[in-house]
């Protein structure tokens, strides 16, 4: 199994810990690679481009040893500026929850994570661009 670092963002107190999108969803992983940073839930970073038509993945998971807030939100934004997928909820600490995106046509996708800091009731955004290109066909 082949494991990419986990960043975190710069802020200590920031609560989402970006994985790459082959990060194993292990707490020893999460462990060994924040054990300072106060993470609740883990977010996959999905890739920053790819071909439309294809898919990429979006995905939480709840890191049960920090403690606090388990809520997320998950909101796509398409090359029209509209959303197109949403989900929120509580993560699990059990496994990742995982979601298949199409990027149906060529543009500009925004991700937006959200979720709240340790001991606090706002939201806090994370967000990505995935530009999806037109491909050649070989």
């Amino acid at each position: 199994m082949r494991v990419r670092a986990l960043a975190t963002v710069a802020a200590v107190t920031v609560m989402l810990i970006f994985a790459s999108p082959d990060v194993a969803a292990t707490a020893d992983v999460a462990a060994a690679a924040a054990p300072t940073a106060p993470a609740v839930v883990l977010i996959n970073r999905p890739v920053s481009s790819l071909c439309s038509g294809h898919r990429f993945k979006v995905g939480v998971w709840y890191q049960s040893f920090s403690g606090g807030s388990r809520a997320y939100r998950v909101s796509i934004w398409g090359p029209r500026h509209i959303r197109f997928f949403y989900r929120h909820g509580l993560a699990s600490a059990k496994h990742w929850r995982f979601w298949k995106v199409k990027a149906g046509r060529r543009g500009r996708y925004r991700i937006v994570y959200a979720g709240h800091r340790p001991g606090s009731k706002k939201w806090t955004k994370f967000q990505f661009i995935i530009h999806a290109r037109r491909c050649s066909r070989r």
